[in-house]
């Protein structure tokens, strides 16, 4: 890549990243990336039952829940293109920087936009969630131990967004995607996560679960979930140029 087109690539990441945090739409995903954790923790009765386990399996569990954001991530990652579908704005960008520096652009941002999401939602979770912890297992959420499972779901997050992305550019429309990378995960794929994870770790929400290494078995190992995950990807993305083509934006 020369100079001129790293330029290009830049601006056209800077851009869409500053579409994405203008507005107060912004606030609702800082707000979800903290009250998704939150819901799934209270759905598992925890931290209410921390002080009954061991160190170890509460942070376990806290970065269990860290996954949950994953939804959330799937969401940013599609509110990219939905966003300018919803406002109308898609076509006049596509014209002004064309059909693949667009595309290339948002899904790049993507990646930053879930690893930013979950980052988010550690920082506003975690940090109120440390306070009903049991005094020897706060601190030991910074060991390095512990922040050994960071990785995971940062790359889990990261896959959600790029995934949501896709969905963004075949749907177009702000409402089917928020029920597509919200509702659905947490109404019908979480259930299934907790009591039958067998079929559940082939689906998006499960593979994302496996990378993360979430504790619940039956789940695949980080990297044959994570080759799921990039299955996943590659219809999603098959499916986003189909609808490119088709669509007249």
């Amino acid at each position: 890549m020369n100079g001129e087109n790293l330029a290009t690539a830049t601006s056209g990441i800077r851009s869409e990243l500053l579409r994405y945090v203008s507005g107060y739409s912004i606030l609702g995903i800082v707000a979800f990336s903290a009250l998704v954790p939150w819901f799934v923790a209270n759905f598992l009765g925890w931290p209410d039952s921390s002080g009954a386990l061991s160190v170890s399996d509460n942070i376990r569990i806290f970065w269990s829940l860290a996954a949950s954001i994953a939804p959330v991530a799937t969401f940013a990652g599609s509110y990219l293109v939905t966003r300018e579908a919803y406002y109308g704005t898609l076509r006049r960008t596509v014209v002004a920087a064309g059909m693949a520096n667009v595309v290339t652009s948002k899904y790049a941002a993507a990646v930053m936009v879930g690893a930013g999401t979950v980052i988010t939602g550690l920082a506003v979770w975690g940090g109120t969630v440390a306070f009903s912890l049991p005094p020897d297992v706060a601190p030991q959420l910074l060991a390095p131990d512990s922040l050994g499972l960071l990785p995971g779901v940062l790359v889990a997050s990261a896959i959600a967004a790029v995934w949501g992305c896709s969905l963004g550019w075949i749907f177009q429309h702000y409402y089917a995607t928020t029920i597509l990378t919200l509702v659905i995960p947490l109404a019908v794929e979480l259930p299934l996560l907790a009591n039958a994870p067998d079929m559940a770790r082939w689906l998006p929400s499960g593979a994302l679960a496996g990378i993360a290494s979430v504790p619940f078995e039956g789940l695949l190992e980080p990297v044959p979930a994570f080759f799921v995950s990039l299955g996943w990807l590659a219809v999603a993305g098959l499916g986003a140029a189909w609808s490119l083509r088709r669509k007249e934006l």
